[in-house]
């Protein structure tokens, strides 16, 4: 069985080969040439590969240039979505000059091409580009699919169906926007030449002086722990000192007694105690000197005076008691 194209390229290719008056100036050579691209592309037409029927029907249709070459290129451009494209092949093949002695199937043809010419002027799709907050002082230029579209013309911009761009430039400002369209579909699109609104301000800096950094931590626990470091220092040292009056005591010429051996450990205990509590203090104290370094130092509120404190830690020692003296 044909299918009802099959019987089309049939006929086109008995017309090819019936008509040799009506292109004189084509070879057998050529014909049969034209005979063989138009078979080739029935075949892939049947078989759904549409770009492949376009380019065999495109080749036999230059060598031959009649109404039914004509209309199978045109046919094969709708099967793609090329309305645009197959319009102006059908236009052309309506304009072939009838030739004396032609084929009937070429009339035919012509007829076919006006009918399937008219039907797609109401299947194109178009669409309108509207430009809202342009400057009023420049003309937008509007570009569709990189062709430039003339701003003087308000019908609507006829493009095939399917996916496209639009391109608006006004001055420094350009907008790109996509749309799509389907057959028979007219559409407005508007595009928004706007100045893009300035980005938000950053959020504002935390107050310095806020918030525990990394030189807080180390001026803080630098400073408890040689505060603590002193105090247990100065209350051993005290207490050394304490034992080592009250076993002098009882001693003769640096010689004391075998039952003041246990004060006499105990003491050197308490001194070995200080001396390392003191040290551990020291180095406290370093330490919170350098993270009051590492910390930033706050910034002044507006209209008020910038007032620096100095760090100062000491020992001191009462009747008593004893303790810890320091300003921050």
């Amino acid at each position: 069985m044909v299918s009802r194209t099959g019987v089309g390229a049939l006929l086109v290719a008995a017309a090819l080969t019936l008509a040799p008056a009506a292109r004189a100036d084509v070879s057998a050579s050529d014909r049969e040439t034209a005979r063989t691209l138009m078979a080739e592309g029935d075949k892939k037409r049947e078989a759904g590969d549409f770009a492949g029927a376009l380019k065999a029907f495109q080749q036999a249709d230059t060598i031959m240039n009649v109404p039914t070459t004509g209309l199978e290129v045109a046919r094969v451009q709708v099967r793609l979505g090329k309305l645009l494209e197959a319009r102006d092949t059908l236009a052309r093949v309506i304009r072939i000059p009838v030739s004396a002695g032609e084929p009937a199937v070429f009339a035919t043809a012509r007829k076919t091409a006006e009918t399937l010419n008219a039907e797609l002027g109401e299947r194109v799709p178009g669409v309108r580009i509207k430009v809202a907050g342009a400057d009023p002082g420049v003309e937008p230029q509007v570009v569709i699919d990189g062709e430039t579209v003339p701003s003087s013309i308000a019908a609507p911009r006829k493009l095939n169906p399917g996916a496209h761009e639009v391109v608006v430039t006004a001055g420094a400002v350009e907008r790109r926007q996509s749309f799509s369209l389907a057959e028979r579909e007219t559409r407005e699109l508007t595009v928004d030449m706007s100045p893009a609104a300035p980005p938000p301000p950053p959020p504002p800096d935390e107050p310095r002086g806020k918030g525990a950094g990394p030189g807080k931590a180390l001026m803080y626990g630098g400073f408890g722990v040689g505060a603590v470091g002193v105090v247990v220092g100065s209350i051993t040292g005290l207490m050394s000192i304490s034992k080592v009056s009250s076993i002098r005591e009882s001693c003769v010429d640096d010689r004391c007694p075998p039952d003041k051996q246990s004060d006499i450990d105990s003491a050197k205990g308490l001194g070995t105690v200080s001396t390392v509590a003191f040290i551990v203090g020291g180095v406290g104290i370093g330490v919170g000197v350098v993270g009051l370094l590492m910390t930033p130092k706050d910034q002044p509120a507006q209209g008020q005076a910038r007032t620096r404190k100095a760090v100062a830690v000491a020992p001191e020692v009462g009747l008593g008691w004893v303790g810890l003296r320091g300003a921050f």
